[in-house]
Parts: structure tokens; sequence; C-alpha cells
């Protein structure tokens, strides 16, 4: 009746093991960050186990899309040939105030950068903790992809890249808790912080008091505060606000622009302190001003005159006093 102990013994001591190795390890990779390049060539390795669990996702995709029928096919052709209409027209007026900014930027001396780089991602998994808003994305360190990467979509900004592999990168949504985006209140020009809430279609614009000018159906820009994510693009639209006689602030809700849920293709952007080394400035124009460039030949002049004739008597030109030019 003894003997089958033993075993169970064994068992439950190799478990007892496991699980004090288990916990020694998490808290070491937690509180020194030893583990993480183990991390990342573990992800590495598993990325064609990946692939491979996604791969019937992908083909349901490609069998559905080519089962459309012709009438469905047409009508998204008619659709599409729409917006690119109206989107050339658009661009054409975008043309014309880049060129009216480099107008200006020339007048008024000052250096003008490059556009920066964008790079077309795909989705190919979702985080399954329902408190954590993430997605996989299937670029990487191969395609130039770093930590902090603001990621965008044709609707607006989508979060920023958290983690990098070799092949793919963890993307952090505006959804999430733990992100937070500066704002601008396209109307109002009120600049505040976006919050994530876990909630799919719901952030929090949070700290703006009371008596602050918001109202519903107000439109939140990233204002380029930071230098994490680049100005201008749609973030969220404002839903609801409440007020609480205990709170200073005002409990405002809103709808971020980008459907999270139907997300399938995004742009990795190459924004911050990496792209600044990457992007080549044009160094501004020499002065214009004819004053200047008269009164510097003028200088120039008198500079070679007496170099010219060194060790005789110069009497200086006319308008010059001891070497001092006077402007007319």
């Amino acid at each position: 009746m003894n003997k089958p102990e033993k075993p169970n013994l064994v068992i439950h001591f190799r478990f007892a093991l496991a699980v004090i190795l288990s916990i020694a390890v998490i808290f070491v990779d937690v509180r020194t960050k030893l583990l993480n390049d183990f991390r990342y060539y573990l992800e590495t390795v598993l990325y064609p186990v990946l692939a491979f669990a996604d791969s019937p996702h992908s083909l349901s995709r490609l069998v559905s899309s080519q089962l459309k029928s012709h009438s469905e096919l047409i009508e998204e052709n008619e659709k599409l040939s729409a917006e690119n209409f109206l989107q050339r027209a658009d661009i054409q007026r975008l043309q014309s105030l880049e060129t009216e900014n480099a107008a200006l930027r020339k007048m008024l001396n000052s250096p003008q950068p490059e556009s920066s780089k964008r790079l077309f991602g795909e989705l190919i998994d979702i985080d399954s903790n329902p408190y954590l808003k993430r997605i996989v994305v299937n670029r990487g360190k191969q395609s130039g992809v770093y930590e902090g990467m603001p990621v965008i979509s044709d609707s607006g900004l989508v979060g920023q890249v958290i983690s990098v592999n070799y092949a793919f990168s963890r993307v952090l949504l505006i959804t999430d808790p733990n992100c937070s985006v500066p704002v601008i209140d396209n109307r109002s020009s009120l600049r505040a912080i976006a919050t994530g809430t876990g909630s799919q279609d719901e952030i929090l614009i949070n700290n703006v008091p009371r008596s602050t000018d918001v109202r519903v159906g107000d439109k939140f820009y990233t204002s380029g505060i930071g230098g994490v994510y680049p100005e201008g693009y749609p973030v969220a639209e404002v839903t609801s606000i409440g007020f609480s006689e205990t709170q200073p602030f005002a409990l405002i809700k809103a709808k971020p622009t980008v459907d999270l849920d139907k997300i399938r293709y995004v742009l990795m952007y190459w924004y911050n302190d990496v792209s600044k080394t990457q992007q080549k400035v044009v160094s501004p124009k020499e002065p214009t001003d004819g004053k200047i460039i008269l009164r510097q030949k003028r200088i120039k002049n008198i500079i070679e005159t007496l170099s010219n004739n060194k060790g005789t008597e110069v009497s200086p030109p006319e308008n010059a006093d001891t070497g001092t030019v006077r402007e007319h």
C-alpha cells in the first residue's frame, strides 16, 4: 500500500521545483532584464510557427476574396475610383501648400527638413490578453523598425511600436491603458492627454478643467509635443462630457477615429530622434538682402586694397572710417 506514494512524492517535488524555478526566472527577468536577448532570439526562432498558425486565417481571407461576385468587384472598383479622384484633388491642394510653405521658409531663412519615410505593414496577430490592446505587425529590425516608432493608418493614429524582433514587431494601440498621447482640440486648440481605457472604442481625454471649452463632436489630433508622435494625425472624436462637483476635471470620453477591430494594414512612421539622424536637412539659403551683399562686397574690397598696398600709406575710401563702413 505504501509503494505508490514514492512516485507521487517525486512528482510533487518536481512540480514544486518547477514552480520555484519559474518564479525565480520571472523575478530575475523583471529586475535585471537579463533575458531580453534570449526572448528576442526565441521569438525570432518561433516566428515561422506564428506564421504557420496564422496560415488558416490567411488562407480563408484569400479564398473569400476570390469568391467575390462580379457585381461586388464592379461596385468596389467604382467606389475606389471616386475616392482616388477626391484624393488626387486633395494632393494638388497639398502640393500648393507645400510650395507656399517652402517659399515662406526661404523668406525666413529657415532650414527645411525632407519628408519622413513610411513603411507599409500588415497585421498578422492580435494579443490574446483581453486587458492588453496590442497587435503584431510583419515588419521588424530587418526593415528598420525601432522601439517607439509611431504607427498610423489612413484614418489616423494607431499606436507605437513597443518591441521589435528580426521579422516582426508588437504595436501598443492607443486604446491600451498604458498608452498616452498628447493631443490638441482642432476647434479650440486645447491641449490635453488622451489615454486608453482598455475598451476598443473608447479613450479618455484627461486633465481638462470643467470650465474649458470642449464640445461633443470636437476632434482631437496629435499635437507633436513630446517628440513621439507626428503632429496633425486624427486621434479621437468626443462622444460625451461629464462633470462632477467633487472633481476639478471634466470626464471626457472619445471614440478613436481608427476602427481598431477592423484594421489590417498600417504605416510605420520614421519620426523621432532616429529619423532626424537619417534625414537630410536642407541648409538655409544665403542672405538675399541687397544692402547686406553690397556691404559685404565693400568690406572685401577694402581688405584686398589694404593687402595689395601693404607697407604703404593707404587712405581710407569714401564712406569708410578706419575699417568701418557706414550703410546708406
